[in-house]
């Protein structure tokens, strides 16, 4: 291979790997606390009012926010926090052009797609035997196309793993995956049931029945100067 050759590979590697902001989405330890800036501030009309469930992609140093927050980060791409079990996760569709999710394992929470940050401890059904497993964790998968259960499986698959398939770039064109997929939930599958009663929980239902779903063409979550997401 030639020294052309060697310098395509090379920005080929780089490209697929993590942004720097899912690495500090990753290491954020505050999410779903109160805001130590607005938690008495934004009345009471829910019960997640202060709570940490934001984060600004386009900030270096960027923490968990509340949606007090937000005015300060008018015109930035932001994405919403979920979380069942005490686990977080993201909506795909918050992730659009934003972050290739392809390959990772997805799940339907509140009708939609998602997929969680990191792995789980393995428990009760999890540790079942099952044909196709995360390559990272061996955590069971319900899609037989899919090779990690997480965000930050994927991440550590792309250190192990020289498949040039295996991306978190994003197509400009549109979908990254290449295809689109069908989000429609198995019956026959492992259920996972919430164990926190709170407004930040979301429900949480089954895997979904897709091959490696990516993202698909849309306007990545802004807040405008009020503090509200546009779309």
């Amino acid at each position: 291979m030639g020294m052309g050759g060697l310098k395509k590979m090379a920005l080929l590697d780089a490209q697929r790997r993590p942004p720097a902001w899912l690495r500090r989405l990753r290491e954020t330890k505050k999410f779903f606390e109160p805001c130590s800036l607005h938690a008495g501030t934004l009345g009471r009309s829910t019960r997640s009012a202060g709570s940490c469930n934001y984060f600004c992609t386009s900030c270096d140093d960027g923490g968990a926010l509340c949606s007090g927050c937000l005015a300060d980060h008018a015109g930035h791409e932001i994405i919403q926090i979920r979380r069942s079990s005490s686990h977080c996760l993201v909506k795909v569709a918050d992730l659009r052009r934003l972050l290739n999710v392809s390959y990772v394992q997805t799940y339907m929470i509140n009708g939609e797609p998602g997929v969680f940050l990191d792995k789980r401890a393995l428990s009760g059904k999890a540790k079942k035997p099952a044909a196709n497993k995360c390559t990272e964790c061996n955590r069971g998968l319900n899609d037989a196309d899919c090779l990690f259960c997480s965000l930050g499986c994927k991440a550590n698959g792309i250190e192990d793993l020289l498949d040039f398939n295996i991306t978190f770039a994003v197509d400009p064109r549109g979908n990254s995956s290449g295809e689109e997929s069908e989000s429609e939930s198995e019956s026959e599958t492992e259920t996972e049931t919430e164990t926190e009663s709170s407004d930040d929980d979301d429900t949480f239902l089954l895997p979904t029945k897709s091959r490696k779903l990516g993202t698909s063409p849309g306007s990545p979550r802004q807040v405008t100067a009020r503090g509200r997401r546009s779309r």
